[in-house]
């Protein structure tokens, strides 16, 4: 009896780490952004990073296991125009609105666009959505002054680069 239930716990072990790389290789990993600069005029710069040569998130597959507990990146867009300072382009386009961040999740608890859209709504109210690629460049500006100490969950339309793609 002592071995068969040994045993089943190694089956069962075996079968948790398959599974866990089987996640893993699947995606397993989502974009995360960060906080480049503040602007003196209440304007937060954000986007992916780049240092050294070579860009710091990867928006096609992932950068960040989804495990990992970061905040939520949000926009509410009310139509602000670009104010006087901020100089876009193809890389830096303007959010149209604020943007704030969520107490962090597990970025593997969000579970679909419109639960991560969900998770924006219940923390920082109505209107706020998920932001990233799709709303922004590959870095954006818009009101705020969100946390520079840490990278936060974002996300990418068109890609397989968030926790809730297969």
């Amino acid at each position: 009896m002592e071995r068969t239930k040994s045993a089943l716990i190694a089956l069962l072990a075996v079968v948790a780490a398959s599974t866990a790389l089987s996640a893993d290789a699947a995606g397993g990993k989502g974009l995360t952004w960060r906080k480049v600069t503040h602007l003196n005029i209440g304007v937060d710069h954000i986007g992916c990073g780049y240092s050294n040569g070579a860009n710091e998130c990867d928006p096609y597959i992932g950068d960040t296991v989804c495990s990992t507990r970061l905040p939520v990146l949000c926009v509410k867009e009310d139509g602000s125009p670009v104010p006087a300072g901020v100089t876009t382009d193809f890389y830096n386009s303007w959010g149209r609105g604020n943007i704030a961040l969520t107490r962090a999740v597990r970025g593997d608890s969000l579970t679909s666009l419109a639960d991560a859209n969900a998770v924006c709504r219940a923390e920082l109210g109505p209107g706020y959505k998920i932001a990233g690629h799709g709303h922004f460049s590959w870095y954006g500006y818009a009101y705020g002054n969100i946390d520079s100490t840490t990278r936060f969950w974002a996300h990418i339309d068109s890609q397989q680069g968030n926790c809730w793609n297969p």
